[in-house]
Formats: C-alpha cells, sequence, structure tokens
C-alpha cells in the first residue's frame, strides 16, 4: 500500500475567483451557485462532493463599515450582536443543513474572515484572505479555529495585526495598500494551493476510471484496487 500526503485547500486561481464572486457574485467556472446573498453565497463543484461557502468581506455601504466600527471598538463580543453576523449564522448553517459538513470549505476576505473565525460552523476547512483585525490582536492574540488556514499580504494593514499567526504570508513588494489587501494579491503565486493539509478540500486526479475525485486519503473513493488486490491510495 502506498500512502500519499493529501491534498489541501484550494489553488490559488480558484479562490481568487471565489472571493471575488462574493463581491460582484459572478459565477465561477466549474461550479453551480447554491446560495446567492448579498453578504454570502455557496458554490458546489459541479464533479465532486465538494461546497464552498463564500462569507464576503467589506464594501463601501456605511452599514457595513459601522460593523467594522463596532468589532474595533467593541471586539468580539460586541460584533456577535450586530444583524451582519447573525445573518451569517443563519446562512452558514442553512447550507450545512443541506450539505455534509465534512464536504464544505469556508472561505473569506477581510471582515468576511472574522466571521468566518466567529460564526459557528462544522465546516472541515476555512481559509481566510487579510481577516480583519484590531490593535489587541497584536498583544493577546486570537484564539483561531483548529481547521482554520490565515492567508496574510505582507503589507496588508487590516491582518496586520495578527501577522505572527498567520499561516501563510504572501510576499510582495508593492506598498499599496488597496492592493495587498484585495484578492489580486492572489495572483502573486499562481501555483500555490492554500490550505491546511489535515483538512483540505484539494481535488486531484486519482487513478479511478479517469475520474476526478476528491484527495480524502481515508475516504473509499478515493481508493484503487489494484489486479492483484492491494489497495493503492492517492
Amino acid at each position: 500500500m502506498r500512502m500519499l500526503k493529501k491534498g489541501g485547500g484550494l489553488k490559488s486561481s480558484t479562490l481568487k475567483s471565489l472571493i471575488q464572486s462574493g463581491y460582484d457574485r459572478s459565477q465561477v467556472e466549474g461550479w453551480t451557485k447554491v446560495m446567492d446573498t448579498p453578504e454570502v453565497s455557496a458554490f458546489k463543484h459541479n464533479t465532486t462532493p465538494q461546497v464552498v461557502i463564500v462569507l464576503r468581506g467589506t464594501t463601501g455601504s456605511m452599514k457595513d463599515w459601522s460593523n467594522n466600527a463596532v468589532f474595533g471598538i467593541g471586539g468580539e463580543i460586541a460584533y456577535k450582536q450586530t444583524p451582519r453576523y447573525k445573518r451569517a449564522v443563519s446562512r452558514v448553517a442553512e447550507i450545512e443543513r443541506k450539505y455534509n459538513p465534512k464536504d464544505i470549505t469556508i472561505v473569506s476576505h477581510s471582515q468576511g474572515g472574522l466571521l468566518a473565525e466567529l460564526v459557528p460552523s462544522k465546516a472541515r476547512e476555512i481559509i481566510t484572505l487579510n481577516k480583519a483585525t484590531r490593535p489587541s490582536d497584536f498583544i493577546f492574540g486570537r484564539k483561531k479555529k483548529k481547521n482554520q488556514y490565515d492567508i496574510r499580504s505582507e503589507y496588508d494593514p487590516v491582518s496586520m495585526f495578527n501577522s505572527r499567526q498567520a499561516d501563510y504570508t504572501i510576499k510582495n513588494k508593492s506598498l499599496n495598500p488597496l492592493n495587498q489587501h484585495s484578492a489580486e494579491i492572489l495572483d502573486k503565486k499562481p501555483d500555490v494551493v492554500y490550505g491546511d493539509g489535515k483538512y483540505g478540500n484539494g481535488m486531484r486526479k486519482v487513478k479511478r476510471g479517469g475520474m476526478i475525485v476528491r484527495s480524502f486519503n481515508e475516504r473509499p473513493e478515493n481508493k484503487f484496487e489494484e489486479p492483484d488486490g492491494s489497495v493503492e491510495m492517492f
């Protein structure tokens, strides 16, 4: 039996498209949208069980910025009283009732990263990009979920107060804060697959009739029986 490392997370190009879809509500190639609301959307992969929930970050509305102010001043306890948080809780729960949480990845950006960290969920994996932080995080840190994978840009001002806890830092020479904070930063490393290998919902071709299946080593669909009766795992 040959054991290979589990796949993990999402390719940077896919992660970028999913995050951007949260803002412009666009479609993503290879995925079918199964929830479409202004703040929370979800996609089902066309050939596998994988489902991705997208938690949108802050837009230009005063109401959205006020939620950031609530977090900045009152922290997590105060933020959990906002309608934005309560709507996210409801939407995530709705998707997790419809689909197996073990097949779900939550991706998020900016204020959405804060939501992903706080919203109750049984999702297999959470991936945040430049999540919202505040000065006290630099001193005391933040307790994040065990299946959470944080990405940040080196010079992003929004996530800077929690830089020590980032799982992956994107190096880039630009000092433009808007560029550093946006999902465009993911273009700098197009070959990267983001996510925790332990919890990852990564996909790759495996040896089973030419089909593309998920790369969880422990799952029956990722085991291929050799003619001699042995089992090869991918």
